[in-house]
């Protein structure tokens, strides 16, 4: 080959080389632009890398924004810095989803003093020429909109909808905003690409929210933060969510875990803290929890009338009694639920100072009336003082009230059997148990409910009241495991004189 030949190649190259390059770079900044539009985590992960390698400064300066604000929204703690400008003063608005935050953390984000945004809030209004023209100034814009009582209302949602519908992105973020069919919207976003596993969270809200016809969907909502978890594992309200279902679940174990999990992170999460605290509990874990109870009440301020009725009863369950009063007497300055006065009425019984038992029963029966435990240790109570005659009628009551609990524990058996059913796969390991459960609660109380009217019949009988003794203890008769002793005692009511009542 000729030298000359050699040279006129080697031009060629080079005038073509640039040229290459040039589409190589506008290939992958349309690469980058379409990824922006997409909208998900992952998305915008990606196109900030190719900004960042073609050093372009908006690319870069709109998928940092937007990765700051996703964060927010997904409950993930961030310190990033952002680049000055209207559009990132307008971020500082966005409050994001607080359910994972601290107690303290959320009261600064939402409390008194943040005061509402206003229509003609400056920073906001920054943004209004940019609105529609600027895909993250309007995305901006609509973040603060959605979340303010008083902008809301300002928003076209359906129109924006129809105008954005192209843009995954948008479609996000105005699946969110109001609450109509949040979660079809949502689901059917990730159906359409499986990366959107930003929409795993608000899914699994929706699923705990349920509807009258479902009721809640605890295996949906388990799942679905599992799925979030595993895609956003820094993210707190995933997390929190993950723990609190499992808790409600009664799975306590892996509660445990995931309040564990953000403690180790921020060991004075007072939300994780008394997650940790109930989980323990149940676990029967008595010392570890009375420790983390009492780190609460250390912190002060958030969740101390929890801590202090917690602590007071594991301290009663060890046979802590005078502690376990000193606590629950503080709890009830905090607290003012039927569950603190059932458990100081156990306490104030367990020291034998029955009339201050009664007076607390009392109470959790005139706070919540399907509190049968409370009418029914009132009751027994009543019977230690040998009032017989008050004794009756709560006994009474309380086989009112164990019917109806009964019949409340069938109804939500019943739903989850139709939920399985409608689902078409058959019932988990977990969903077994907890059907399982519930079974076993509606047994339990229609046996308390024939108990009562036994216990009540037998009151009535004592007191000279035959005729309502013997209505009674044909309810106590209904049931196999009190027949024999209800029959007997009917029977001893028919031999009283026939001239009592």
């Amino acid at each position: 080959m000729s030298s000359r030949l050699v040279f006129g190649i080697l031009i060629l190259i080079a005038a073509c080389a640039p040229k290459r390059a040039s589409l190589e770079s506008a290939a992958e900044l349309a690469r980058a632009e379409s990824l922006l539009r997409d909208g998900c985590y992952s998305c915008l992960q990606q196109a900030q890398a190719i900004y960042t390698k073609l050093n372009n400064l908006k690319g870069i300066h709109d998928t940092s924004i937007l990765i700051a604000v996703r964060d927010k929204e997904l409950g993930i703690p961030t310190g990033t810095t952002l680049p000055p400008g209207p559009i990132t003063e307008a971020v500082t608005l966005i409050v994001g989803e607080t359910s994972g935050m601290d107690a303290e953390q959320r009261a600064v984000a939402t409390g008194r003093g943040r005061p509402p945004i206003e229509k003609d809030n400056a920073v906001r209004r920054a943004l209004d020429p940019l609105f529609g023209v600027d895909l993250t100034a309007t995305y901006v814009a609509l973040t603060i909109d959605c979340e303010s009582p008083r902008l809301i209302e300002s928003v076209d949602i359906a129109g924006l909808t129809k105008q954005y519908e192209s843009v995954p992105l948008m479609q996000f973020r105005l699946g969110r905003c109001g609450r109509p069919a949040i979660a079809p919207k949502l689901a059917a976003l990730r159906a359409a690409d499986q990366r959107w596993a930003d929409t795993f969270f608000w899914e699994a809200r929706a699923a705990l929210t349920g509807s009258p016809a479902t009721g809640i969907d605890f295996p949906a909502a388990l799942q679905l933060f599992a799925e979030g978890r595993t895609a956003f594992p820094k993210s707190l309200a995933l997390t929190m969510g993950w723990a609190n279902v499992n808790l409600s679940a009664e799975e306590f174990e892996p509660a445990l875990s995931g309040f564990d999990e953000v403690l180790a992170s921020f060991p004075t999460h007072r939300d994780a803290l008394i997650g940790r605290v109930q989980a323990l509990s149940y676990l029967l874990r008595h010392p570890d929890a009375i420790a983390s109870a009492t780190r609460l009440i250390e912190l002060r301020t958030w969740h101390i009338g929890d801590a202090y009725y917690w602590r007071a009863w594991n301290q009663y369950h060890l046979k802590e009694y005078e502690p376990a009063w000193a606590d629950v007497e503080n709890a009830i300055k905090g607290l003012s639920n039927a569950t603190v006065y059932i458990l100081a009425g156990l306490i104030a019984y367990a020291r034998t100072d029955l009339p201050t038992a009664v007076q607390r029963f009392d109470r959790a029966y005139e706070i919540n009336s399907s509190a049968c435990d409370a009418v029914w240790m009132s009751g027994l109570v009543s019977i230690d003082q040998e009032q017989l005659a008050i004794a009756a009628p709560k006994f009474t009551r309380g086989m009112s009230c164990f019917i109806s609990s009964a019949a409340a524990f069938r109804e939500d058996l019943a739903r989850r059997e139709k939920q399985i059913a409608a689902r078409g796969k058959p019932a988990t390991e977990r969903e077994v148990r907890q059907m399982d459960r519930l079974k076993r609660d509606a047994e339990n109380a229609d046996e308390r409910s024939a108990q009562s009217a036994f216990n009540a019949a037998q009151c009535y009988a004592r007191t000279g009241e035959p005729r309502m003794a013997l209505n009674l203890v044909d309810v106590a008769i209904g049931h196999p495991r009190m027949r024999e002793k209800a029959e007997a005692l009917k029977a001893a009511i028919e031999k009283l004189p026939k001239n009592r009542k």
